[in-house]
């Protein structure tokens, strides 16, 4: 079955990387969440899509130079959420260890390098309470192979967004056998299919479109990461009833 990820929002109803888009994702009924981690200047992991936070006037803060204390004076949230502070990774793992939730942690390591990062990603897995459903992944490939050189139980999934030749040879390789291309990449001729002929877990990002819900589901995709889990939920439903969606029809709303 193709596993929904909601991509740290459910669009129009939370805003991302928030407490409450996760606690939203939970009560839609997604199959995990996606989110993303960065690392305070004093070793605190904490989910944000960007290192770098405008401030009012201006200013930027980048958070690999803030402390923890310098994130919780900033209000994040949108009119769907009101005021709100960014969140750190320990609490995601307090709200989702009770749910069954699968967890994507995204370690964005790539503008800034953030020293002792791999250490803490193993650390915080360690205490999670939920190592088992957790999935590390990184458009920097060799923080995950050295994350399983750490330890060999860390499941670790390659980001990529186009322009390898053979991606699963290249995976294999390296000793990573999960990937998370953009969906575009799929399009490709062959590209899909080969995934498939080296059996490595896929799950691709960000699919909104309905269309491809159903292509992705219909070809079992591991995984779909999407800003509108329950659109998507609602189409994987129909297939399981045995009626699949007419080509190009939107999936009926499930927010509740």
């Amino acid at each position: 079955m193709t596993l929904i990820w909601a991509h740290a929002r459910s669009t129009g109803v939370t805003a991302a990387n928030t407490l409450e888009s996760y606690a939203q994702a939970v009560q839609e009924g997604a199959d995990g969440i996606e989110l993303d981690v960065h690392l305070t200047r004093d070793g605190h992991l904490v989910c944000l899509h960007d290192g770098r936070v405008p401030l009012p006037g201006g200013k930027i803060l980048t958070v690999g130079d803030a402390s923890v204390s310098d994130l919780a004076q900033i209000v994040v949230g949108d009119e769907t959420t009101g005021p709100t502070r960014v969140p750190l990774l320990e609490e995601v793992y307090d709200l989702l260890a009770p749910t069954g939730l699968q967890l994507n942690v995204e370690v964005k390591n790539l503008l800034h390098r953030y020293p002792g990062i791999t250490e803490r990603i193993e650390r915080s897995l360690r205490g999670s309470g939920m190592r088992d459903r957790i999935v590390v992944s990184s458009f920097q490939h060799s923080l995950l192979t050295e994350l399983r050189e750490r330890d060999g139980r860390i499941q670790t999934a390659a980001l990529y967004a186009d322009g390898l030749i053979d991606p699963w040879a290249y995976f294999s390789r390296i000793g990573i056998t999960q990937a998370h291309p953009h969906f575009a990449t799929l399009q490709d001729p062959g590209v899909l299919e080969g995934f498939h002929e080296a059996e490595m877990t896929l799950r691709v990002w960000t699919v909104d479109d309905p269309r491809l819900w159903e292509r992705f589901i219909t070809a079992d995709i591991g995984g779909i990461i999407t800003n509108d889990p329950a659109g998507a939920l609602a189409v994987r439903d129909q297939f399981a009833l045995g009626s699949a969606p007419e080509p190009g029809i939107t999936a009926p709303d499930r927010r509740r």
